[in-house]
């Protein structure tokens, strides 16, 4: 059993974790990060189904750091992730920052001292037990990390292989020449369903909602392009935090039924014909705000795919004629060819919100009509996001209290990065931080925040750093107000939980814009920190 002290516990190795450990020891504290996985990565270390790719195009889904960038080049527009793990081990190789870290060690409890000041961490792993104890506690874990498999009766009697896309066993599941089933079209149901499509001998996808997707517009990046393009790299990254989305492109400043339906055809086609996010989040600036608006949208987004599937049943599942909701209001996913899958005769499409699976059989899949025989199911049925992760942990903050029991009425914290009655811990990309967001800027934004604030509090003797509850209730009124100002309430999604079936439905972003965000959490700042509660110590060194 090891104990150690450190001034900052990081947890996570992803792009939140990695960016918070480079800073922080530059700074000269003694910092750890701990990992449950063996290498660095975070959610990529996981996603390695077929087709798995980011959807954020290059060269923004990196760190900005210039000694980063400068030796780095992809391949791809989009890059798949046999890229992003490289991509990874290079900046740990450029950085050394294996010799900070801790593998193969799942947290098994975090407890606040509040003699000490300091937070007392416990992990289980390959070693036996590690325990460590710091003044600070970074939590990195991503807002999708737990993977969501919903109640299946039967599961564990399945005969056939099985996996969730996001615990994807590293040797791989053969798919080729097998029937296979999968359960969800969310983006990594797009990108398998999309990937194995062309090789298995028989495809069967159970779909609850049409997933509203559109052109990635992938292609291959030559070195000597980005070479000819790295000079605007600090261009690109000085104006990623001043968009709505943290994308390199912005909302058309004016109002959809400002133009003419012809000037408004015309921008659809150019903003489709970009490719990316560009449909959903270049477009008019009231698309996500208007209902009128955002019908017009899905009427050309209907028009555009309708024309890609050719048996009338499944054009009606796919690009219904009444949308499913509103469009841009769950995350559109980017395929490359998934919609011609489906004009394949040896791909079957089941509507279970019609049709609902009664159980998972030792064959296949029972719905109510009848039972799929497979050879191979996969469930790509998403996360419990921004929650999830945390309500998994044995988290106490003062007086004992759990984060079970905090948040059990509703989700409180301040400014996305922190959490009433929870001293001196910090997260990023979680719960009520911005959305949409690119997921590197939004670490960047956050992160700086955090690590500003750590030196703040070093440079001023503050051993504990609490936001107050009035300042977490007056932030969670704000991003309600925020939420319901747009479409968003109309759509069950990882937006407000109802993806996750025992959840109860809440606004978990902030939508006001990237921008804006950024601008309220350093106006924090720059007033002293109004909303924290704040001691002082004696003898509080570590």
């Amino acid at each position: 059993m090891i104990k150690e002290t450190y001034d900052v516990i990081i947890v996570g190795g992803g792009f939140g974790g990695i960016y918070h450990l480079i800073h922080l020891r530059n700074l000269g504290l003694k910092c750890k990060l701990i990992e449950a996985e063996s290498d660095l990565g975070g959610t990529w270390y996981w996603n390695t189904y077929p087709g798995a790719r980011v959807d954020s195009e290059i060269p923004i889904y990196e760190f900005t750091l210039p000694e980063l960038w400068k030796g780095w080049t992809w391949s791809e527009k989009f890059p798949g992730w046999q890229e992003l793990q490289a991509y990874f081990a290079y900046v740990d190789d450029k950085l050394n920052l294996h010799k900070d870290c801790r593998f193969n060690s799942r947290v098994t409890h975090t407890h606040w001292d509040d003699q000490l000041h300091v937070w007392h961490l416990a992990c289980d792993g390959k070693d036996g037990i590690y325990k460590a104890a710091a003044r600070h506690l970074i939590m990195c874990m991503g807002f999708a990390s737990k993977p969501y498999t919903p109640k299946l009766k039967g599961l564990e009697t399945f005969q056939g292989e099985w996996s969730h896309t996001a615990r994807w066993p590293k040797e791989g599941i053969k798919t080729s020449g097998k029937r296979v089933g999968v359960i969800g079209t969310g983006a990594s149901g797009v990108q398998v369903i999309q990937e194995i499509g062309r090789h298995v001998e028989h495809l069967t996808v159970f779909q609850r909602t049409p997933n509203l997707a559109t052109p990635m517009s992938q292609y291959r990046v030559s070195e000597q392009v980005q070479v000819h393009f790295k000079p605007v790299y600090e261009d690109i990254y000085r104006k990623l935090p001043t968009t709505f989305s943290s994308l390199p492109f912005d909302w058309i400043p004016r109002l959809m039924m400002e133009d003419s339906e012809e000037e408004r055809e015309a921008t659809f086609q150019t903003l489709w014909n970009r490719g990316g996010f560009h449909f959903w989040l270049a477009n008019y600036q009231d698309l996500l705000r208007d209902k009128a608006s955002n019908d017009a949208a899905y009427a050309f987004w209907r028009k555009k795919v309708s024309e890609r599937i050719k048996d009338p049943k499944n054009r009606e599942l796919l690009a219904p004629s009444v949308a499913p909701h509103p469009f841009g209001c769950k995350r559109p996913s980017q395929e490359l060819h998934f919609y011609e899958v489906f004009n394949q005769d040896n791909v079957d499409l089941v509507d279970i919100s019609l049709n609902p699976i009664l159980e998972i059989t030792p064959k296949g899949v029972k719905t109510k009509e009848k039972e799929y025989e497979l050879d191979v199911l996969i469930l790509a049925t998403g996360f419990d996001t921004y929650t999830g992760a945390f309500m998994d942990l044995d988290l106490r903050g003062l007086n004992g209290e759990t984060i079970q029991d905090h948040w059990r009425e509703r989700t409180t914290t301040y400014l996305g990065m922190t959490i009433d009655n929870f001293p001196n811990l910090y997260f990023v990309h979680g719960p009520q931080g911005p959305a949409p967001c690119n997921a590197p800027t939004c670490v960047e934004i956050q992160g700086s925040w955090v690590i500003q604030t750590i030196e703040y509090l070093r440079q001023h003797g503050i051993t504990k750093f609490t936001p107050t509850s009035h300042a977490a209730l007056t932030y969670k009124r704000h991003i309600d107000s925020l939420f319901n100002a747009t479409l968003f309430p109309l759509t069950k999604s990882s937006h407000n939980g109802a993806n996750v079936a025992e959840k109860e439905g809440e606004a978990c972003n902030y939508f006001g814009g990237v921008s804006v965000y950024k601008q309220e959490i350093l106006e924090e700042i720059e007033r002293g920190y109004p909303g924290f509660q704040r001691e002082a110590l004696r003898m509080a060194r570590l």
